[in-house]
Formats: structure tokens, C-alpha cells, sequence
């Protein structure tokens, strides 16, 4: 090298986590659901899209449609530029609240790493519920949870479990000092919600849905899962649980309301 390295730009930024949410996170997401489901021919809509990488995987797969939904403006920007424009207008992206949006429902709705963020749990969680048709799946999949070993998602750089916990989580907020001194009140602010497996248990119960299957811990490789499921074994005690669940992957069915299933 002849030169000072350069600063990695926001556009190259967006390109590498793009590219390796393709390369990776999109087999690592879906491995903890025991594989992709079948897509051919069926709408698909994305909760918390991001930069779009999930969309153009299952367009890729045979979807019909797609409807990526995403708080972040700069996401949504790049998810239209990188994806949108490369499926003759059968992909679309919002940047909007999903509980104030009309739009035709899916026959899929995926959700990646993103309740662990919603403030608003229980009505967003039925307005993503509402997304999907009747008789359609809901693949909902999201960690690390805030009580857990890293569940500040390495914000700080900290080896030591639960260390963001410390002093009601001023241990992890008065570590994030901005250039004036200032630090965030609450991690709210920051977009954590905080919510534990038994407030994502409470916002799913009664819900017009059935549970196909509500996993924790999973992981991609079978020793990591392994290392993953030991750390569930407290877990037994109830004040214990949300200390060790990492991650919630609900498989879910939405029930046919005019059936009464």
C-alpha cells in the first residue's frame, strides 16, 4: 500500500452488508427454520427489509411479488436502487409504520432481526400478522434479546457476558459518550426494546395464529447450536430464562378467520 488507507464510504458500507447478508445471513436465518420454504409463485412480504437482501433471495427462488417494509430511510434508498429496479416492478419498497399501511397481503411474511427493536410490540406484532393471508406462513426469527450474554449487539467492545446490564444498563450507556459528553438516557433511545421471551410470549398469545414451531437458541452449525442449547439449561427458573435466550424463531400459520380455526 503507497497511501493512507481511505475511509470506507456509506455506499461501500451498504455494498459489503448487503453482499454478506446474501454470501450469509440469508442461509444462516433460514438453516434455523430447517430451510427455505417453498416460494414459487407466491407473495412474499419482508417486516424490518433492510437493505433488501432478503427480497432479491426469495424473488431469486421463484417468489411472484415482494414488499419489503423499513423504518430506515437510508435502507429503503438502497434496497430501490440495488433490488427493486431488477424485477420489472413486482418488488416494492416502503419506508413507513406497518400498522398505518394498506396494501395487498402475502402469502409469506418474513421478519429477520427485527422485533427485538419494535417498541410497540403486541400492535405491530398483529399488524405483521395481518400482513400474511389466511392459511399463509409467517416466518418471524430475530436475537440477540437484550438480557442476553451480548445483547447489546456488540455496540460496545466488550468480551465479558451480560456486561451491558451492569447498573440498570448504565454499564453499556455510559459507554456510548457522543463528542459533547452526552449519553443516551435509556437504551429506547437507541432502539432496543428490552423485551424478554415472556413479553414476546404475551404479545404472541392470542393472535389469530397457529404455532407451528417456537425454537430458541438455534443456530447454523450443529456444535454451535449445541453450545447454544446447554446455555438454555437455567432457563428452568423462571427469573433465569431471559438471561439466556439469545434468539425467538416462531413458524407460524395465520388461522382462516371465517373457518373459526
Amino acid at each position: 500500500m503507497t497511501g493512507p488507507a481511505m475511509a470506507e464510504t456509506r455506499e461501500q458500507f451498504d455494498e459489503r452488508r448487503y453482499a454478506d447478508f446474501l454470501r450469509h445471513r440469508f442461509g444462516e436465518f433460514w438453516a434455523r427454520f430447517g430451510g427455505l420454504p417453498d416460494v414459487a409463485g407466491k407473495r412474499v412480504i419482508d417486516f424490518g427489509c433492510g437493505r433488501g437482501g432478503m427480497i432479491e433471495r426469495l424473488m431469486q427462488a421463484g417468489a411472484s411479488s415482494a414488499l419489503g417494509i423499513e423504518l430506515d430511510e437510508s435502507y429503503v434508498d438502497f434496497a430501490r436502487r440495488k433490488v427493486a429496479g431488477r424485477w420489472d416492478g413486482r418488488v416494492e419498497f416502503a419506508c413507513a409504520d406497518i400498522r398505518e399501511m394498506v396494501f395487498e397481503p402475502a402469502d409469506i411474511v418474513v421478519s429477520s432481526n427485527t422485533m427485538e427493536h419494535v417498541m410497540d410490540l403486541r400492535p405491530t406484532l398483529s399488524a405483521v400478522i395481518d400482513a400474511c393471508k389466511p392459511g399463509g406462513e409467517l416466518f418471524i426469527g430475530f436475537s440477540p434479546l437484550w438480557h442476553s450474554p451480548f445483547g447489546h449487539h456488540r455496540l460496545i467492545a466488550s468480551r465479558m457476558p451480560w456486561a451491558h446490564l451492569r447498573r440498570g444498563n448504565r454499564g453499556f450507556l455510559d459507554r456510548l459518550t457522543d463528542e459533547h459528553g452526552n449519553t443516551p438516557d435509556s437504551i429506547r433511545q437507541l432502539g432496543f426494546n428490552g423485551a424478554t421471551p415472556a413479553d414476546f410470549r404475551a404479545a404472541l398469545e392470542g393472535q389469530p395464529v397457529e404455532v407451528i414451531s417456537a425454537r430458541r437458541n438455534c443456530a447454523s452449525s450443529p456444535l454451535k447450536s449445541l453450545a447454544m442449547k446447554a446455555l438454555l439449561m437455567p432457563a428452568i427458573v423462571p427469573a433465569l430464562e431471559k438471561y439466556v435466550t439469545i434468539g425467538l424463531y416462531w413458524h407460524l400459520r395465520r388461522k382462516n378467520a371465517q373457518a373459526g380455526l
